[in-house]
């Protein structure tokens, strides 16, 4: 055994998957972010010639259930597995199995194990809840593990595709426990929408293969120190605005990031940058505003997590555009997508 000072769960992951050529986990539980991590990892390093097989099971979903984001992120995993000939994705249906094994293999040979509280959700390198793992490089303690993964999978799983999942509704909006994000009062709401004035820009969202809405689709980024490539995460996304609108009066000013209120009752902080302002983010988490555009487009049923956002997707939504309103106060705008049809 091997303790690392100062090496977090995805700095550890992305280092034994480098070499790999096969991966095997079993994990309690997932999101659809953590979902679209793996598969955009495995993607990569297919494109580049450097395949790697994956069999992942999820422990707590089979017998608690998946929110419709969560099932539609593992049968898009799973569909790429198999359509790919790498593997496939199963949910642990006899029992509730809440533990954590990540094993990396190489050419049928075992070459490191990560066992710990670490859900896949470590993937994505973010959060407050401190989790304890430990990796292993001794080949005979990681054929144990290996075996306890075989175990699971012959006697105790199902393929996602043949599982019949218990769908539940999310505990929350789609924006809740998100950092930076808060939900104001209805009285609070009022208040501030009171205060809207006649200046308004309708922001035209882009549908591009690889930017804008569809960023999770474009070019990750490397890490040096390992090797790896972080995808650009599911809900990450930036709108790119046209001069024809940032160059106008009382557009907001790029070295002051300020306050929106949403049309459904959500409040952050967003920005804007890049030559002539064209880049419209979140401030805090690039992933929020995404969150919030691609939470309409999923609770509308028109964007199911993994797929390209399209043209024809948000006509069916009813927007193509959002609307950002000025309030009498310079640091606090309104910002609506709601359908127009």
């Amino acid at each position: 055994m091997r303790y690392k000072g100062h090496q977090n769960f995805k700095q550890a992951f992305e280092k034994c998957l480098v070499p790999a050529t096969d991966l095997r986990i079993v994990t309690g539980y997932v999101s659809e972010e953590s979902l679209m991590e793996l598969k955009a990892m495995l993607a990569y390093y297919k494109d580049k010639n450097k395949t790697k097989s994956c069999e992942l099971v999820i422990g707590m979903h089979g017998l608690e259930g998946f929110t419709k984001t969560q099932y539609q992120a593992a049968c898009n995993l799973g569909q790429f597995l198999s359509d790919e000939h790498l593997g496939g994705v199963r949910v642990c249906t006899a029992f509730k199995f809440h533990g954590k094994i990540y094993s990396f293999l190489k050419n049928g040979e075992p070459k490191a194990s990560i066992l710990g509280s670490s859900n896949l959700s470590g993937l994505l390198g973010k959060g407050l809840q401190w989790e304890a793992d430990l990796l292993f490089t001794e080949a005979e303690k990681i054929k144990k593990l290996l075996i306890l993964h075989k175990d699971i999978v012959t006697k105790a799983t199902k393929s996602i595709f043949d599982h019949e999942p218990r769908i539940i509704s999310a505990a929350s909006g789609m924006l809740e426990g998100v950092a930076g994000v808060d939900r104001p009062s209805r009285d609070e709401f009022e208040a501030v929408k009171a205060r809207a004035t006649e200046l308004s820009f309708e922001i035209p969202l882009k549908a591009e293969a690889k930017s804008n809405l569809n960023v999770y689709f474009g070019k990750g980024r490397e890490t040096k120190a390992t090797g790896a490539i972080r995808p650009r995460p599911w809900y990450e996304a930036e709108v790119i605005v046209p001069n024809s609108i940032t160059m106008q009066r009382g557009y907001p000013d790029d070295h002051k990031p300020f306050t929106v209120y949403t049309n459904d009752g959500w409040k952050f902080r967003c920005k804007v940058s890049g030559q002539n302002k064209k880049n419209l983010r979140s401030e805090d988490d690039l992933q929020t505003l995404g969150r919030w555009i691609k939470g309409h487009l999923e609770a509308a049923g028109v964007l199911r997590v993994g797929e390209l956002i399209t043209p024809y997707m948000l006509q069916d939504y009813g927007a193509s555009q959002m609307t950002l309103t000025a309030t009498d106060d310079p640091d606090i705008w309104l910002l609506d997508f709601s359908p127009k049809k």
